[in-house]
């Protein structure tokens, strides 16, 4: 979405100063000093008679006290504006200006106007404080069990509450089940929106023949149980791990008083799933992979680190979930092939085109293909009045309002020409939980060879004739590339550190 400002031409009027010469010659009469109070209609007054502008001279302790309130009301500005700042550097910031506002309450040589600042510092640093006190005791909450980082998705991502999105939490609870209340009702939303993605998968797969469909899904059902979850980070940050622990952005704020994230704004607000930590799912023997974790809070190039645990120890097999692609994208890669010979193909991500291992690769084998649906005047009205308010959450709207309205279009793609195919891909499609995962991942690949059997039937041959260990390497990279998430902060050993 793009917002477009219109800017009303402003006429502008420029005081300019007197020349060195002009300043020098200037006698000193010509200055003014005015009663407290007189300020601009005296001004005016004296610009209608041709006069020079009186200039009220401000005695030495009032000008202290301006400055003050200045350096209190810049002070107030920063609190109200700390959204990635940690609860307890709000919390001790909001105290000083506290305190600081209160001295001020207490002198009696205040005048009037600075007395209504004052006032209007206090309501400013009440309101931050009710605000910081707010936000801990909601930390709190969603940090206390395993099922609270889900609350807190379903409470506050724009996707989970988009009134537009039939499968929205609100939506779903009423037509579903009306007693989704509490702590439980945000985990029990997400496990419900995974029964009925795999659910639709055997639904699609229950209409293909062969013995290779059982045979598939057992072999990488198996290999899967074997896989690991890996964080890539830098050695230095692993390292940091050992003592606190790793932890979510949303326990960095709850807990820490300076810390440093790479959480977007889509994760942010969109999803709202910063009481989460990112893995990807690899076979154990998988190299290190290149990605924008390796470097340092300040920019600097950091050694290359990942922490791996197995996929059965991790937890996410009972407490976590899994996006099959990126959300904020719908990076499901798209595949080509050798027009010589379809069994060889070439995957990429379609914002990452450019980093092709065989681009002389023309032949189609899939792609997703978004919606093109038309945003509407609201939607716009909306991004203006979020972004006003809050940027991040405007900037995360842009994205998640597309998404939903183009649910019902968004199409996977298989082949080209007259043999082309297309099957719907909606967002619920996206999302496996708990004792889903491992299942949903392998049905996944059951569904996906059905397809290539009816337009790259060279493929899906290559494909059954794999070992459940290449396969499983072809589904975690050439189909999908799934994140794994684990709620809460997790205690690792030294042993699953490992550095480039």
């Amino acid at each position: 979405m793009h917002a477009h400002e219109q800017q009303k031409a402003r006429g502008t009027s420029r005081l300019t100063a007197p020349t060195r010469a002009q300043a020098q010659s200037t006698s000193a009469p010509a200055l003014h000093t005015l009663p407290r109070g007189a300020g601009n209609a005296a001004m005016a007054e004296a610009l209608r008679r041709g006069q020079d502008v009186p200039v009220q001279r401000m005695p030495a302790d009032t000008a202290a006290t301006a400055a003050t309130l200045g350096g209190l009301e810049a002070r107030l500005k920063e609190c109200a504006g700390g959204a990635d700042t940690s609860v307890v550097k709000r919390h001790t910031a909001i105290l000083h200006l506290d305190a600081d506002v209160e001295k001020l309450e207490n002198d009696p040589q205040l005048a009037p106007a600075d007395q209504q600042r004052v006032a209007g510092l206090r309501r400013g640093v009440d309101q931050q404080k009710a605000a910081v006190e707010a936000r801990a005791r909601q930390l709190d909450r969603y940090l206390a069990k395993d099922g609270g980082p889900y609350t807190m998705m379903v409470e506050n991502g724009l996707l989970w509450t988009d009134q537009y999105w039939p499968n929205a939490f609100a939506k779903m609870r009423e037509r579903l089940n009306p007693s989704w209340w509490g702590e439980a009702a945000g985990q029990a939303y997400f496990e419900k929106m995974s029964r009925q993605n795999v659910a639709g998968m055997r639904q699609d797969t229950s209409k293909v023949q062969g013995d290779w469909k059982q045979r598939m899904r057992d072999g990488l059902q198996d290999q899967l149980r074997r896989s690991v979850l890996r964080h890539y980070t830098t050695l230095r940050r692993a390292e940091l791990m050992l003592t606190g622990g790793m932890k979510t952005k949303a326990d960095l704020e709850h807990s820490e008083f300076d810390y440093d994230h790479n959480t977007s704004a889509f994760d942010e607000h969109g999803l709202s799933n910063s009481g989460f930590l990112f893995f990807f799912i690899e076979d154990p023997a998988a190299p290190f992979r290149d990605t924008r974790f390796k470097k340092e809070a300040d920019g600097t190039e950091g050694t290359p680190a990942r922490i791996t645990l197995g996929i059965q120890e991790s937890g996410l097999l009972s407490k976590g979930w899994v996006m099959l692609s990126d959300f904020a994208q719908r990076e499901y890669p798209t595949i080509m092939a050798d027009e010589n010979d379809p069994a060889q193909t070439d995957s990429f991500l379609p914002t990452r085109e450019d980093e092709r291992r065989h681009p002389e690769y023309q032949l189609l084998v899939r792609r997703f293909t978004p919606g093109r649906e038309t945003l509407t005047e609201a939607d716009v009205d909306t991004f203006m009045e979020l972004s006003e308010r809050d940027s991040t959450r405007g900037q995360a709207f842009s994205v998640v309002r597309p998404m939903v309205r183009n649910d019902a279009s968004n199409a996977m793609t298989y082949g080209a020409g007259p043999q082309q195919q297309n099957y719907p891909e909606p967002l619920v499609r996206n999302i496996l939980t708990g004792k889903d995962i491992i299942p949903g991942l392998a049905e996944r690949a059951v569904l996906e060879v059905s397809r290539f059997e009816q337009t790259t039937p060279q493929l899906a041959d290559r494909l059954k004739a794999m070992s459940p260990q290449a396969l499983m390497k072809f589904l975690l990279k050439d189909l999908l590339r799934p994140q794994a998430m684990l709620p809460r902060q997790l205690e690792i050993k030294r042993s699953d550190i490992e550095r480039r």
